[in-house]
């Protein structure tokens, strides 16, 4: 049997840091995933940073449907939803290299000191809710053009206190998009936000630390059994 998960750089390891943050390949809840059922089933983990589900749509066709899977794990949603100062791509000249250097910051600095109150007035994000639903739908049809017996879990997006208080509705902005991952997986939807508290965040308020990696693979290792079951 086939289990692809597919993430953003939530599932990702963060070697790259120093201190408590610092996460290893073998901490993280897909590695524990594929080595607790490396004996019985293929499991492959796919994280890609920065992805929200407009990209999604493409990597999902030739990473995921392509393969055939029997079960997929999607994860990601982060990237869609909160509220952000900028346009995706923006070409705002604040966001210019040279513009930056030659400031020093200083007008990127003063956006994000009153981040707060632009985001309350200035609604942006990335992938409003109508779009979100449709790229998760389509990404699940092309699946099952492949496999028309594959079942899918979806792990919700974390909320964040820190965040909250840096963007206006950040919480607010998740909870939204996690309804709508509610009725489309339904009783396969995880509620990551029951399974782990945003205590288990390191220091950016929006990855997973190495206990938040351990709980999350329990829980999911539980469910991914019950389905396991159900395919055999």
């Amino acid at each position: 049997m086939r289990i692809i998960i597919f993430t953003d750089s939530l599932g990702r390891p963060r070697p790259e840091i120093n201190g408590p943050d610092k996460t290893e390949y073998e901490d993280t809840y897909g590695y524990k995933i594929k080595n607790y059922f490396k004996d019985t089933h293929d499991v492959d983990i796919i994280y890609i940073d920065s992805l929200d589900t407009d990209d999604a749509i493409y990597w999902s066709q030739r990473m995921v449907a392509f393969r055939r899977p029997d079960i997929v794990v999607y994860h990601l949603g982060i990237n869609d939803c909160v509220p952000r100062l900028f346009k995706k791509k923006s070409k705002s000249i604040i966001l210019n290299p040279f513009f930056r250097k030659v400031t020093f910051d200083f007008f990127l600095k003063a956006l994000s000191y009153l981040r707060y109150p632009i985001t309350k007035y200035i609604k942006i994000v990335y992938v409003k809710e109508q779009k979100f639903k449709k790229n998760i739908v389509n990404m699940i049809n092309e699946v099952r053009k492949y496999n028309s017996n594959c079942l899918f879990l979806n792990i919700g997006i974390m909320k964040s206190s820190k965040n909250n208080k840096k963007s206006y509705g950040y919480n607010q902005n998740i909870d939204d998009y996690n309804n709508i991952l509610k009725s489309i997986f339904k009783e396969n939807y995880i509620d990551i936000n029951e399974v782990i508290q945003d205590t288990g965040l390191i220091s950016d308020g929006v990855h997973l630390s190495n206990e938040s990696h351990d709980k999350l693979y329990i829980f999911l290792r539980k469910k991914l059994e019950e389905l396991t079951r159900c395919v055999e």
